[in-house]
């Protein structure tokens, strides 16, 4: 019996030093994926508040008057209720009398530069891996009726040796890439309200007002006999 016992704890042994480092290390695989997937949460986060920070300067030239904390921490996108904004209101009122009527020609290669360099410290500073290498870059494009903001961020990470063993890459690089629009309706309705006035006091100008208007009746009543 004592001698069948013995047979039975060597065959434990031998399965134990087979099957412990496997489970091990499949345990630390699999903590290390579930790091790199939240750092990854991170990067996106990161992207996304970059992007609607970014989206409400390009709308609304001097929104960066409310941005006084960074973007990472800042409150201006949802304000809280009872916080003072009277200077910062001041502030974005006079900013934004600057650009007011040349939102068509306005550079927002300032704005992007910022924005680029405040995405790279927020990516050294607030991570939770790590990382050897990060780059960030913010792309403002102003349309005639309408703005965009384009925001990508790289987040490279070293892995540990042991995970090439299943197939790991060394290099692991995270990319997260947001599109958003910059859009303000009210100073869209007033441009194209302005444009309007201006039509028609060149028509009254120039003495064709009274027959565009008729062409323009005519238009609509082929259209209401078509449709």
């Amino acid at each position: 019996m004592s001698e069948k016992l013995k047979d039975e704890s060597g065959v434990i042994l031998v399965e134990a030093a087979i099957y412990f480092p496997i489970v091990i290390f499949t345990v630390f695989a699999m903590i290390y994926l579930g790091m790199v997937k939240y750092q990854e949460s991170i990067l996106t986060f990161q992207v996304q508040k970059i992007a609607v920070m970014g989206g409400r300067e390009a709308a609304y030239q001097g929104y960066e008057a409310f941005d006084t904390d960074g973007s990472l921490q800042s409150s201006s996108v949802d304000f809280k209720s009872g916080t003072q904004y009277s200077s910062q209101v001041k502030t974005y009122y006079d900013l934004h009398s600057e650009h007011l009527y040349n939102e068509w020609k306005f550079d927002y290669g300032e704005e992007a530069g910022s924005l680029e360099q405040e995405l790279t410290q927020m990516l050294e500073q607030s991570s939770f891996l790590t990382g050897i290498r990060s780059t960030a870059q913010v792309h403002i494009n102003n349309y005639v009726i309408g703005k965009s903001i384009t925001v990508e961020a790289t987040y490279g990470l070293e892995s540990p040796k042991f995970l090439s063993y299943v197939g790991v890459p060394a290099d692991i690089t995270l990319k997260s890439t947001v599109t958003q629009n910059a859009s303000n309706p009210a100073e869209l309705v007033r441009n194209i309200d302005l444009a309007m006035d201006l039509i028609d006091f060149l028509l009254e100008r120039f003495g064709v007002k009274d027959r565009v208007d008729v062409f323009l009746k005519k238009v609509e009543d082929i259209k209401n006999k078509i449709l």
